[in-house]
């Protein structure tokens, strides 16, 4: 069986201390990358010095900062592989992503293939959690047209049929919204082919925020603004699909997301100043949330254990309501190996 060659492109900015660690993962897979490039955004420490390090194993492409989203679209656009691997430069990949990537996209239907990440920290040790305990696979495109945003992968969890994002880029840039082009590239493909999930951790998230353990928002991620960002990526996104995809329609706004949804009602009860105004903080976000769950794609026994753990964090002490909040939102807090499902 010929299997289609896989291309890694790492998308980089700032990120000098890590970059070593991300292109040595990728030029040390059992089987060998097609090419590997890097496509520095505009760094202002020594991401280009430790990029030279690697000499020809490499090709480095170096531009203005643009964000991810240029990143991406200069990346692609220097891709001559079948598939494509995007690697943010603070991840690894484990040595069997190539294969097991060729693998999955040996199928040509397939369009997009995800895969788990396993955490690990700044040093690159592991912290146990992997992530997301779900994904979604199959014919996803008329989930997607009814703006149900399916269990997925981060970024670094995905590989896309370079034909299939061909057909759809340059992913839409945005001045006030740089990055998230792991959004648009994995819902957009979504619409051309298949979804390949592979259950095994094929790469390494690495958590560096500060006091990472004790947040309520989930590695690097932003807060509770999430949401209203959501909801403005996937307009752009059904923009974008219209014009990239003719005949194509979304529907006008998208699902209520519990995956987003619980860390606002979460956020929002325990900014509060006191006990009081968390339950009135808790009462506002609540129809939204209650929204996420009944949309969620699970059946009524979890859908009734999620609306007990929100009513739960909602009127228990918070001495006791915390640490059970922090344990749905925030995977990097447990010792367990499952974590809530993330999203591109």
């Amino acid at each position: 069986m010929i299997l289609p060659r896989v291309s890694i492109v790492i998308c980089n900015h700032n990120y000098a201390r890590f970059l070593g660690d991300a292109i040595s993962s990728a030029l040390t897979q059992r089987r060998r990358a097609h090419e590997v490039i890097v496509v520095d955004d505009g760094s202002t420490d020594d991401s280009l010095a430790i990029a030279r390090r690697f000499g020809d194993q490499i090709a480095l492409v170096s531009q203005a900062n643009g964000g991810q989203v240029a990143a991406y679209n200069t990346g692609l656009s220097a891709v001559s592989g079948d598939v494509v691997i995007f690697l943010d430069s603070d991840d690894r990949l484990r040595p069997d992503a190539v294969d097991a990537v060729a693998r999955a996209m040996a199928d040509e239907a397939v369009a997009r293939v995800h895969y788990r990440l396993s955490l690990i920290g700044p040093d690159g040790t592991a912290k146990g959690p992997v992530i997301p305990s779900q994904m979604a696979e199959g014919d996803l495109a008329d989930t997607v047209r009814r703006g149900r945003l399916f269990f997925a992968a981060p970024g670094s969890g995905n590989a896309y049929r370079v034909s299939a994002l061909r057909r759809l880029m340059p992913i839409p840039a945005h001045r006030q919204d740089r990055h998230g082009a792991d959004f648009f590239a994995g819902y957009g493909t979504a619409l051309l082919g298949r979804v390949r999930a592979l259950p095994e951790a094929l790469a390494e998230y690495r958590v560096h925020k500060d006091q990472d353990q004790v947040s309520l928002c989930f590695g690097n991620a932003l807060g509770t603004t999430r949401v209203a960002l959501q909801a403005n990526r996937y307009r752009r996104l059904r923009a974008w699909l219209a014009v990239a995809l003719p005949g194509e329609r979304l529907a006008p706004e998208v699902a209520a997301d519990f995956s987003l949804q619980k860390q606002a009602f979460a956020s929002a009860i325990y900014a509060a100043t006191s006990y009081q105004a968390g339950l009135r903080a808790g009462w506002q976000e609540w129809p939204s949330l209650w929204q996420s769950i009944l949309l969620r794609d699970c059946g009524w026994p979890v859908k009734l254990g999620l609306a007990a753990w929100a009513v739960g964090i909602w009127l228990l002490p918070r001495r006791l309501g915390l640490p059970l909040a922090r344990y749905v939102c925030n995977p990097s807090s447990r010792g367990g190996r499952l974590s809530a499902a993330s999203r591109p």
